[in-house]
């Protein structure tokens, strides 16, 4: 077997990889690149501590579970809440899921690269906000695992609801009696067609105006009967008070009759008596719609009774999650097993959503989070040595601006200056050359 002598020695760079693309294994693909990705890990650094993988890989998966667990709970939510089909509700879910993992993954991103005591400061209040959401996400689970105890509960509670509406209708409607005028029975009276109570109202009017028409029909029977025995007496010749005691139809006879006569006609007995008759007839009349009214009023309070009651059934609607928390709450009043499991269940299931941030917690600094925050003090030294270099960089520019400039104001002024001085020289040789003509031209005179 032949030995490689060129081969580079253990941790040596091949000669022909460059520096900055050098790891100590190569990067992972897979599932579980995808999984620590929620958790907010950065692969180019997990390179080169490898063996941190495997928790952050889990830590990941914790990550996913928590926003599953979440689309679940919002899906039994809903569920309660519509009675649109729950195939129609999983895109809620799954929506629901998604931002669920995409906050808890910023809160174990957040913490990555914190060392010492200041982790503390800023799990605590991750912690907090990881509560609120288990419980926000824990109680509609609660609710569903105990839904058969739960679903029970609300019928039961609400047949008994249904049992006390209807006794107290039934209370406050006695049957064959009027009903009650109390209080508690204020908002539970019922109007039902040809009552006994409106029938006994009437044959009770008619049975006065019967008896007071009757009271002075007899009044007046028994003054013209007076009046009649009087004029019987005198036509028969009886001896008495007022009569003359001679038998016969005389004066006396016919006056008496005629008087008699006379008080029947103007009084109408004759008419008086015949209301009578039909005020009696009248009354029969009305005591047997009375007795009719009552063998039917039971059917028809009951049947009133019944449509109170389904009409309260149909509103009482489909069992809500309201129902269902208010039903968990009465059994847990009524047993203590059911007060310790349904606390028991609902801080598991607080403890599984807080799990991201407390896995985290209780890892304590790793390798991974120490490679993190060198890196990210080496990038803020490299930011402030960029920013100093850019700063000198930016005075010296400044400076030779400012060189080049006074070198151009100092050449302008130099060639202004020139110019100047060559303008005065032609102008003072153009002065002697007119002083000299002038002076030429006065010698010739």
């Amino acid at each position: 077997m032949s030995v490689d002598t060129e081969a580079p020695a253990r941790g040596a760079l091949p000669p022909d990889v460059p520096l900055g693309t050098y790891r100590p294994v190569d990067p992972h693909r897979g599932l579980g690149r995808r999984l620590r990705a929620l958790a907010g890990i950065r692969e180019e650094i997990l390179d080169w501590v490898p063996e941190e993988r495997p928790r952050y890989t889990r830590l990941g998966a914790i990550v996913f579970n928590t926003g599953l667990l979440a689309g679940v709970s919002l899906l039994v939510a809903l569920s309660s809440l519509s009675t649109v089909p729950w195939i129609f509700l999983v895109p809620a879910g799954a929506l629901w899921a998604y931002v669920i993992i995409s906050f808890d993954g910023w809160l174990i991103a957040s913490t990555h690269g914190m060392l010492g005591g200041g982790k503390a400061k800023v799990f605590v209040p991750r912690l907090v906000i990881s509560l609120l959401m288990g419980a926000v996400i824990a109680e509609p689970l609660v609710l569903w695992i105990f839904s058969p105890a739960i679903h029970k509960e609300v019928l039961d509670g609400r047949e008994h609801e249904l049992s006390v509406y209807e006794s107290q209708y039934r209370s406050c409607n006695p049957e064959g009696a009027p009903a009650l005028k109390t209080d508690d029975c204020a908002n539970y009276q019922l109007t039902i067609k040809d009552s006994p109570e409106a029938a006994k109202e009437e044959l009770d009017k008619a049975v006065k105006n019967r008896d007071a028409a009757k009271k002075e029909y007899d009044g007046l029977y028994g003054q013209w009967d007076a009046l009649e025995k009087l004029a019987r007496g005198e036509c028969s010749g009886a001896r008495g008070d007022g009569l003359t005691g001679v038998a016969g139809d005389g004066p006396e006879c016919d006056r008496n009759r005629t008087v008699a006569d006379r008080f029947r006609t103007d009084n109408q007995l004759d008419k008086r008596q015949a209301d009578l008759t039909a005020a009696n007839g009248r009354i029969d009349e009305l005591t047997k719609k009375l007795g009719s009214a009552q063998q039917t009023a039971g059917q028809q309070v009951s049947a009133a009774i019944t449509a109170k009651v389904t009409a309260m059934r149909e509103h009482q609607g489909t069992i809500g999650i309201l129902d269902e928390s208010a039903a968990l709450e009465r059994l847990a009043d009524r047993s203590g097993f059911v007060f310790a499991a349904q606390w028991l269940v609902r801080l598991l299931l607080i403890a599984i959503d807080c799990l991201p941030v407390l896995t985290k917690l209780m890892s304590g600094s790793t390798a991974y989070d120490v490679l993190v925050s060198r890196q990210v003090e080496v990038a803020r030294r490299l930011h402030d040595k960029h920013v100093t270099l850019r700063e000198r960089q930016d005075t010296a520019d400044n400076d030779v601006w400012l060189q080049r400039t006074e070198y151009n104001l100092r050449t302008r002024i130099d060639s202004i200056e020139e110019a100047d001085r060559s303008a005065r020289a032609r102008r003072e040789s153009d002065l002697d050359a007119e002083i000299d003509k002038l002076a030429a031209k006065l010698r010739s005179q």
